[in-house]
């Protein structure tokens, strides 16, 4: 007996250190904030999935629900940020420290929305769209770094930007502001 439930409890160690690992990929994508913000998060997510993991039904939807707990934490983090920012500005703390928490709510939703949206694109058009808009790199730079060439780097970015424009949330945002 005594064998069995330390296999058990091996494999539960194992089974939370793999997705500590995956909930940490997921908030450094909605995150961009220094790894302490990261590893408060991540715990905070691991928590969240540790008391609802009975919730979920299907194992085969886990990847779509750890990234709504996930999304869910980071944006009630985001919303205790603001609160701090209010007080701060109010001179209860030092200037310098709102620095850090100042992303309006709207950016903030609307990088929900373009995260959600990117989650429609391949793994490697996704790559190569953050690599052009949020790292900034050329397409020349794209094409060495992903082993193509230059013309398909700029192909499939130009199609995954039409891909992404077509998605019903962004579309919606675009006829409203529109």
């Amino acid at each position: 007996m005594y064998h069995a439930e330390r296999t058990s409890l091996y494999a539960e160690h194992q089974f939370y250190a793999a997705l500590r690992e995956r909930i940490e990929r997921l908030v450094r994508r909605y995150c961009r904030s220094n790894d302490d913000d990261v590893a408060d998060l991540t715990q905070e997510c691991l928590l969240r999935v540790y008391n609802n993991l009975d919730s979920l039904r299907d194992l085969d939807k886990i990847e779509p629900w750890l990234r709504t707990v996930v999304r869910n934490a980071v944006y009630t983090w985001y919303r205790e940020r603001k609160r701090e920012q209010e007080a701060y500005s109010l001179g209860l703390e030092s200037e310098h420290e709102t620095d850090t928490y100042s992303i309006p709510e709207d950016d903030l939703l609307l990088y929900f929305v373009l995260q959600e949206a990117m989650q429609t694109l391949s793994d490697s058009d996704r790559q190569m769209f953050e690599l052009r808009y949020g790292v900034g790199l050329s397409y020349r730079e794209i094409a060495l770094q992903m082993g193509l060439n230059e013309e398909a780097v700029r192909k499939r970015i130009t199609r995954a930007l039409s891909r992404l424009k077509a998605h019903p949330i962004i579309q919606s945002i675009i006829t409203e502001g529109g």
